[in-house]
């Protein structure tokens, strides 16, 4: 064997063993591809998440030892009740695939849960969602933001497959539409605000 095909043999080895080790690695974009890991690149382009190929079929043993388990046992329900909101308010271009998608926020997940669950919001409902949004955070399903109330799908979607998405789009459908996104900051590729006072464009009215 070549000393290069050893050489990459030992590279793909570390990065599998730090991914088995954190989970998905979020990395510099100029990171050489690794075998068996799925690149998904971050909106504005500035990192590269480095995600496990999943196993067909693969049980909980394998995701595990992957480091990248299931969604969290803790509250199934209500977590999964969550992460269904969230591509629900994140995934807004659902004839395209779900990563990177937009950014939500709190006040749309919580809008679609107490629509969802057809009652108004109770006082224990918050709780409920932020422990969810944690758990899901912390299994890379999502990128939470506890500081700004925003929220993002993480990069563990892209390796959901045509099928997981077609039922996802059905599932959609079904949830009350979120409000629309008030976010704390304008996303990066938005239209810069045109300066107090400035005149409008000629051929266009008052």
């Amino acid at each position: 064997m070549s000393t290069e095909a050893v050489e990459r043999r030992l590279y793909n080895a570390l990065w599998w063993a730090k991914v088995q080790s954190a989970g998905p690695l979020e990395v510099d974009p100029d990171t050489p591809a690794v075998a068996g890991l799925t690149r998904a690149p971050a909106p504005d382009g500035s990192s590269v998440w480095l995600v496990p190929t999943l196993p067909s079929g693969a049980g909980h043993g394998v995701l595990e030892e992957l480091g990248t388990p299931p969604v969290a046992v803790e509250q199934p329900n209500e977590t999964a009740r969550v992460l269904a909101i969230c591509v629900a308010c994140c995934w807004t271009d659902r004839s395209g695939p779900a990563w990177p998608g937009s950014t939500g926020t709190l006040a749309q997940v919580r809008s679609v849960y107490a629509g969802m669950r057809g009652r108004p919001e109770q006082p224990s409902d918050l709780t409920l969602i932020v422990g969810s949004l944690r758990r899901l955070h912390a299994t890379h399903w999502l990128l939470w933001d506890d500081k700004s109330g925003e929220v993002r799908l993480g990069p563990r979607v892209i390796t959901w497959t045509p099928a997981d998405l077609s039922a996802l789009r059905d599932l959609c459908r079904h949830l009350p539409e979120p409000p629309p996104a008030v976010l704390t900051a304008p996303p990066a590729d938005a239209p810069a605000p045109e300066p107090d006072g400035a005149l409008p464009e000629e051929g266009t009215d008052d």
